[in-house]
Order: C-alpha cells, then structure tokens, then sequence
C-alpha cells in the first residue's frame, strides 16, 4: 500500500525550524521566507496555539504560545526550565550587559564580550572565596548552558586560550527575559544573597 504525501507549503523548512527554535536573519533563505509569508505561517500555526513572534529591528523570530485560559495553562510545545542560581544570575548580567550596551551604541552593532569579561562581572557576586572557586571552576558549564539557551554565540574562537574567547549576546534574551522576569530575577537573587 503506498502513502501519497501532499507536497510541502513553501514555508515548511522555516516552521519546522521555528519549531526547533529561534531563526536569525542571517539564516538569509529562512528569514526571508518568514517575512514573505508571515501570515500564512501564523495562519498555520495558531491552529496548535502558537504565535509567531519576528522582531524585525533586531534580527531573530520565535514561537511563542498562547496561554489556553486565565491560569496560564499552555499546550507544553516548550519545556519550562527552573534555573540554577549561577544560570539566573548570568541571565541577568548578560540582560543589564545588553540593555548597557544598546544604550551606548549603534543599534545594528553586535555586542561581542569575552570570557574574562564576563568572569569579572560575575565573580564580584560571590563574596567566600570557596564559592567563587566553585563557580570559576564550572563556568565554561554555564556559559555553554547559556550558548545552548541561545543567549550566547561563539564568536570568533579559533583561538582556544580561555582568557580571550568571544561571545555575541544574542538579542533574543531580550524576549526571553523581559524587564518584568528581569525584576522578578534579581528579586530572587537578592533574597538568595542575603
């Protein structure tokens, strides 16, 4: 018995990658095919409830679901993550870091920081000497976790001496961490502090 398959909408390669995650406009075919065909990709998946969300300005589009009712209830497309102090604290410096940043500079510059960089903002949170040496000694792991949250992009690192690799902020964290998570974050880490 042989399956016959309706032939793919022009835009399947970019819902499918939508699906899997964030697309940046340098992904150039994708980014194009989402803004040619905007509304029949919402059309289609606001039949899940999904909603497709492209920030023009700064480069990247996403899916976002719709809340089914007053609770919040969501169909679960994406897991929901609880975060480790570390992680939270450096979603909120790199979400300061990134607001500090787009204030002093041209809105189409990239910000790119280095490992040390963000060593050094980091560190200062961390007052006992053994914390911080714990944290120092798992850093690369949070930094890869924030690479995999899509928070960060390797830049640049053929060099592999720790000190001097680079990293792109990626913009996306501005819709992932609102300025009302924002608060809600460093309300958290200030009663974890004290």
């Amino acid at each position: 018995m042989s399956t016959s398959y309706n032939k793919p909408a022009p835009f399947a390669e970019a819902v499918v990658k939508l699906l899997q995650g964030v697309i940046y406009s340098e992904s150039k075919t994708l980014w194009n095919d989402l803004l040619s065909y905007q509304k029949q990709i919402q059309d289609y998946i606001s039949q899940i409830g999904l909603e497709l969300i492209i920030e023009k300005n700064d480069g990247y589009a996403f899916l976002r679901q719709y809340e089914l009712d007053e609770t919040g209830k969501i169909i679960g497309l994406n897991r929901r993550q609880s975060l480790s102090f570390e992680h939270t604290l450096l979603c909120v410096l790199l979400r300061e870091w990134l607001d500090e940043f787009e204030s002093s500079q041209n809105a189409d510059d990239i910000m790119i920081i280095t490992h040390n960089e963000l060593r050094n903002r980091i560190e200062i949170f961390f007052k006992e000497q053994s914390n911080k040496v714990r944290l120092l000694k798992e850093l690369d792991k949070y930094i890869k976790d924030m690479v995999k949250l899509g928070f960060l992009r390797q830049y640049n690192n053929e060099n592999k001496n720790e000190e001097i690799l680079q990293y792109e902020v990626r913009r996306i964290i501005k819709s992932r961490i609102t300025t009302d998570k924002l608060e809600e974050f460093k309300q958290k880490l200030e009663a974890n502090v004290q």
